[in-house]
């Protein structure tokens, strides 16, 4: 099985091709794709019931995120 590619890292073409996509269940869009790791929403990617700036593309870096709740700030490693 390969790594899960992090969904925010795809440019916005990448996305809407995955999103129109035929025959793509749910659970095979979770298996192959990630939340951002300073992202703490439960299942955000899950389209209607997620994060729906995440899941329709207007994240693709930490910025947009910053003042939401669920935002988790990365530790500094040393």
């Amino acid at each position: 099985m390969s790594e899960k590619k992090y969904w925010h890292k795809l440019t916005k073409s990448e996305q809407s091709k995955v999103i129109k996509r035929g025959n793509y269940t749910l659970g095979e869009f979770m298996a192959e794709y990630s939340q951002p790791d300073w992202c703490t929403y439960t299942h955000a990617l899950e389209a209607y019931m997620g994060c729906w700036a995440l899941f329709y593309g207007r994240v693709h870096s930490d910025r947009i995120c910053k003042k939401c709740e669920c935002y988790k700030k990365p530790e500094v490693q040393e």
